[in-house]
Formats: C-alpha cells, sequence, structure tokens
C-alpha cells in the first residue's frame, strides 16, 4: 500500500472513489444471489425455471459487451461506468416489480405435452438480462479506467490493489443480503442492494476521468479493425 503515498493527492483521490464505487458495485451485485432464487421460488417458480431466469442474466452480459466496450473507447470510460452503475441500480426495484403484477399464465401442448408459461417469469427473465449489463458495461470501464490513470511505473501493482474490490465485494454482498433476508424480508433486501448501486452511482458522477476518447485526439483517423486488433501478440498471448 505504500505505492499510493507516493501519489499526489488527486489522484489518490480518484483511486479511492473509484474503489468505492467497484465495492458498492460487487457488493450491491452479489448481495442478490442467496435472496433471488428464494424470491423467484415464492413466484412459484419451479427449480428448473429459477435457473432459467437466473441463467438469463449472461443473456444481456453477452450481447451488450461488445457494444459498450465500443463506446467506452469512442465515448469515454466514465459514460460506461454510469451505465453499468445504474443497472446495479435499478434491477432490485424491477424485480420488485414482480409482486405487484397480476398472475399470468399461457398454456399449450407440444405434441402430449402440456406446456405452461408463467408471464411474470418471463419479465423475470427480461429483467435479468438487463442486469446482466451491468457487468457487461461496469468491469470493462472500471479496467480501463484503472489503466488510464495509473502511473506507467507502477501500473501492475496498482491493478493487483484496485482488482481486490472484486473478491471484496462478492464476500460482502451475499452475506449481507442473506442476513438482511433473515432479518427482514426480500424488500428490505433488494432496497439496500439498490441503494448500494445508487451510492456507487454517486462516486463514479466523482470520478475525474484523463481519457480521451479517439475522435477528439484525431477525427480524422480510422477506427481499428476489430479482427486485426484480436490477433495481435498483445491480445493474442494473453489470450
Amino acid at each position: 500500500m505504500k505505492v499510493f503515498a507516493s501519489f499526489s493527492p488527486e489522484l489518490r483521490r480518484n483511486l479511492w472513489i473509484l474503489a468505492s464505487a467497484g465495492l458498492c458495485f460487487w457488493a450491491g451485485l452479489a448481495g442478490l444471489l442467496p435472496t433471488l432464487p428464494l424470491f423467484i421460488e415464492t413466484l412459484g417458480a419451479t427449480g428448473q425455471q429459477i435457473g432459467v431466469v437466473m441463467a438469463s442474466f449472461a443473456i444481456g452480459l453477452l450481447v451488450a459487451r461488445p457494444r459498450l466496450s465500443r463506446l467506452a473507447d469512442e465515448r469515454g470510460r466514465k459514460l460506461v461506468l454510469m451505465i453499468g452503475m445504474a443497472a446495479i441500480a435499478i434491477a432490485p426495484f424491477l424485480y420488485l416489480l414482480a409482486t405487484a403484477l397480476p398472475p399470468l399464465t399461457w398454456q399449450w401442448t407440444w405434441g402430449d405435452r402440456p406446456i405452461t408459461w408463467n408471464g411474470v417469469l418471463i419479465l423475470l427473465m427480461v429483467f435479468r438480462a438487463f442486469h446482466g449489463l451491468s457487468i457487461a458495461a461496469f468491469v470493462v470501464a472500471y479496467s480501463a479506467l484503472v489503466i488510464d490513470i495509473s502511473p506507467p511505473g507502477q501500473r501492475g501493482e496498482l491493478i493487483g490493489y484496485m482488482s481486490l474490490v472484486n473478491p471484496i465485494g462478492m464476500a460482502i454482498g451475499p452475506a449481507l443480503g442473506g442476513y438482511l433476508l433473515s432479518a427482514t424480508n426480500f424488500v428490505v433486501a433488494f432496497l439496500v442492494m439498490g441503494v448500494l448501486g445508487l451510492l456507487g452511482l454517486v462516486c463514479v458522477s466523482q470520478v475525474e476521468e484523463p481519457y480521451r476518447p479517439a475522435a477528439e485526439r484525431s477525427p480524422n483517423a480510422a477506427k481499428p479493425i476489430f479482427w486485426r486488433l484480436l490477433l495481435t501478440p498483445r491480445v493474442r498471448i494473453p489470450a
């Protein structure tokens, strides 16, 4: 941690604010892991349906990550950080919205097998896919911003320290979510996760971004070709 003492006060402040946002992000995300499956179960879902809803998170992540990664290069890291943190703040409130909706089911037959679809669970799948935007946006922009503001001589060490927000937040989140659920109810547990997202939004809004998008640096420069970048040694070797 001595490396922080060598930084200017402005850089230290920026790093602490960014780390605080990272803790809010990962704690708010992981806090729903022990509570959301139980919440879906109370809506009448089977174990298989719970798995489908939870797995829908990956749909939003995989679809949005390439676009959001490009947006971080074209419009800056801070905007994409805000998008990811906004998803963390909004998603818990969307899940709670499911409790206010009337039950809606569709039934039809596939061959000799009757199939029933629960409209609320389908909506939860949509909400869960939206929640996937959080990782697609925040993780990419956070890592890129840490690299942008890190002095070259201490970049590796600083990346290591700043990456600790992931395991720390993933440890705090489930413990906090499980405790809140056992002590109160789903509403309180979800609201606290949403508040963590809102606190993270406040932190991100205070982050100073030194990165200048490529369009501002050189308006006439050609955009890099994705596959050409993918095959360069700097990307190919670590991959």
